[in-house]
Order: structure tokens, then sequence, then C-alpha cells
């Protein structure tokens, strides 16, 4: 039986909340008191925490293993100790092969030299030879589309040329082990596909991949899935069941701090209600909805036109509506004869909310009705996921519900018989 490619094995990793020493004067008075110092019952010295507790899993080529979790909760730690930035305090860490990291794309760039040299040196720190990337170095140009620009120094790059560089160098590095850390949030919607597609690839020639993502869509494509909080593991199950168990956490953290404060003004929050008239976070596709944009205006807005632009996570996915913005709702002139001022509702009943499956977050503006810009804005408003029915067996983005038949004529020219 083959060992596993990764392996992490009962692992700690303690970190410092601040630095302790910061002058020499500091280092030789303080010496003394933390040589005596002894750790608390948990193995920890005075502004330390643990990162990580106690964390083990293991992974076959071509298994990718997701992790997600809140900010804080141990997840880049993972990343740092398996691309050996950081050693364990406790247990072991095992990594077998290359092993490459889109931890921070670019990190190793020296922002003076051109873009030539530096795929000699970021390629170097992603463990590939001089020789190595000489062959390949042409291939990297044209995976990266900028042959007209590797005489430029990368300090004069955009964000988005600087990521196809730094991507396209640590796609030709060939890794065992590829650790992703929400590197894919950055860039145009092509550039995200094709590492979304290269990385595909990669996980099918059997290398294995631990990825970091706050986008659900990306994890929904792992093998497994690790629900991280403060260091320790909760679950590690197949992707659905630990992200259901995600976001019901987060659902319950964030209707917990949306109690609307009286002082707020403009639009305070906006809330997706079921048919009960219940807050909901998450509905199955075609499910009528209401969504509820709450607002407090110390200045009256005549005939207000609200607009909710619904924004899927995954940019892949440009969804348009028949008037062909994003998918997109409005007022229009329903409110023409209306003036909103002091505290209020907008509601807008959805009788069937036909949406592709993921995540989706709202933005939401107010203007007057002859007015050209926004009078109020509320970017992110709310968060929320679309689903699809529990008895669907479709691991399609959206479902097309279809019925068949056949007919044919009983007599020559006769109207054929459903």
């Amino acid at each position: 039986m083959n060992s596993p490619r990764v392996e992490l094995k009962d692992v700690w990793k303690r970190l410092q909340r601040r630095t302790e020493v910061t002058t020499l004067a500091e280092l030789l008075y303080g010496l003394p008191r933390r040589l005596f110092q002894r750790p608390d019952e948990d193995g920890l010295r005075p502004h330390q925490f643990w990162a990580l507790r106690n964390i083990s899993f293991a992974l076959e080529p071509g298994e990718t293993l997701g992790i997600i979790g809140p900010n804080g909760a141990g997840k880049s730690s993972i990343l740092k100790l398996l691309f050996r930035i950081f050693r364990p305090d406790r247990g072991s860490v095992r990594a077998q092969g290359r092993v490459t990291g889109l931890i921070e794309l670019g990190a190793g760039f020296h922002p003076m030299l051109p873009a030539r040299d530096n795929v000699f040196i970021y390629g170097s720190i992603l463990g590939m030879s001089q020789r190595e990337i000489r062959a390949k170095f042409d291939s990297i140009v044209e995976f990266a589309e900028l042959p007209e620009f590797m005489d430029m120094p990368v300090k004069n790059y955009s964000s988005g040329m600087h990521a196809r560089l730094s991507f396209a160098i640590a796609a030709h590095a060939d890794p065992d082990v590829l650790l992703v850390d929400e590197v894919l949030a950055v860039g145009d919607a092509s550039f995200q596909a094709r590492c979304h597609d290269w990385i595909e690839r990669r996980r099918k020639q059997g290398c294995s991949i631990v990825i970091v993502s706050h986008q659900m869509h990306v994890i929904q494509s792992a093998t497994r899935c690790m629900y991280l909080n403060r260091g320790e593991s909760l679950v590690i199950d197949a992707p659905r069941p630990v992200i259901d168990r995600y976001l019901r956490d987060q659902a319950e953290r964030l209707q917990d701090s949306e109690a609307p404060a009286s002082d707020r003004t403009g639009i305070t929050h906006v809330e997706m209600l079921d048919e009960r008239g219940e807050p909901i976070h998450e509905l199955t596709a075609g499910t009528p909805v209401t969504l509820r944009v709450h607002w407090n205006f110390a200045e009256p807005v005549s005939g207000p036109v609200v607009t909710l632009d619904l924004l899927h996570d995954d940019p892949r996915y440009l969804i348009s509506t028949p008037g062909g913005n994003l998918a997109q709702l409005s007022s229009g002139d329903a409110l023409a004869g209306e003036t909103a001022v002091g505290n209020g509702v907008f509601d807008v009943k959805i009788a069937s909310l036909q949406l592709p499956i993921g995540q989706y977050r709202v933005n939401a503006a107010v203007k007057a009705h002859d007015a050209f810009i926004a009078a109020e804005r509320c970017e992110d408003a709310l968060r929320f996921e679309v689903r699809r029915p529990p008895d669907s067996a479709s691991h399609a983005l959206l479902e097309l519900p279809q019925r068949w038949s056949i007919a044919q004529p009983t007599e020559a020219g006769a109207p054929p018989k459903p």
C-alpha cells in the first residue's frame, strides 16, 4: 500500500499575538524573566495562542482537500506548515515530492527588475532549476500573455498582469503537492477560469491539492472538506455536508450581528424572507421569496427607485436578465408617486427565484426618480445561497425542468395526437 502524499498527524502550532522584544534594552532586562517564566497549563507563555490544535489528515495522489472557516481559524497556518514556512510545535508534517504554494502570487518578485529576470527568481523559489526555467520560458510567457511586457519592471505592472505572470510561473513548476490560498479571487474572469482549468488538470495528473477559499463553488469541487474554527478541525467529510454546517454557523453569526442600530441612516440592511415572513439565508432554486430593504432617510427621497444587484460569487458565471443587466431587481416606476423619509422598508416579492446554484451577495441602491446618481448605497448588504432541490441528482449549475413527448399523425394530413 502506497503511503499518503500529504500527511499531518496530531499537529499543534503556537503563534505570538505580538512581539515580546522590540528594543535591545527589553532584550537585556527581560531575559531573566523570560528564562524563569513557566508556561501555563496549556503550554503557552504570555501573548501566545494555539493557531492549530491537534490537526490530522492525509491525502493520496489526485485528492483535493478544501479548507473552510472564518478568518483567523488557522487555514493559512496549515498551508505554511506544508510549505515549510512553519514548523509544528507538536506532531508531524510530511509532504512528498515538489511542493508549490500559490499562497501569495508573486511574493518573491523583485519590483525593480524586469519580468524576464523575475521569471528566473520566482521559478527558483518554487523549486525549479535554471535549466528547467530556460526550457519552459517561452511557454511561461505564452501562458501569461505578456510577451511585449517582459522587459518592463514588475513595479509598473498592474495587479492583473502581476497575477498572470506569477501564476504562469507557478503553473510550470509541475508540483506534486499544490497549496492554494484564495489566490483565485484575483484577476479577471477569464484568468480565474484558466486557473481553475489548470488546477483541475493537475489534479487528474495525480497532484495532491490543499485549497483554502471563502468561495464555496471552489470548495465544492474538492474530494473532501475540512471545517476549521479557532485552530480546531470540527469536521472532515464530503464537501456538501461540511459546507452546509459552515453556512449554518455563519448564518447564525450573521443573524446575531444584524440587529440594526436605531441611529444608522441610509440603507441599514437587507433581508430575505420566506413565505412565512421568516428571515432566511439559503433557499432552493425556484422558491418564492421576499427581499426587504430597510431604510432610514434623514432627507426625503421622492419617487424612489430601488435596485438590488444579485452577484454570484463565482465570477466565471455572468448571469444576465432579459434587460441585459446582471441579475438585477429594480422598482422602476412602481414607486413613482411615493416619498421615502424617516424609517421604512421596500419590499419586492418574487414568485419564483430562478437563479443558478451557488453563493450570492446583494448590493442595494436607492435614488430619487429624477436623479442621475444614487442617493444611498449599501454594498454587500445580504448574502445567501441558492441550492438545488433535495431530491435532485444533478451536479449542474442550473437545472432546466423538462417534459418530453412524441406525437405522430394517425392519418395523412391529420393533426398529431399528443
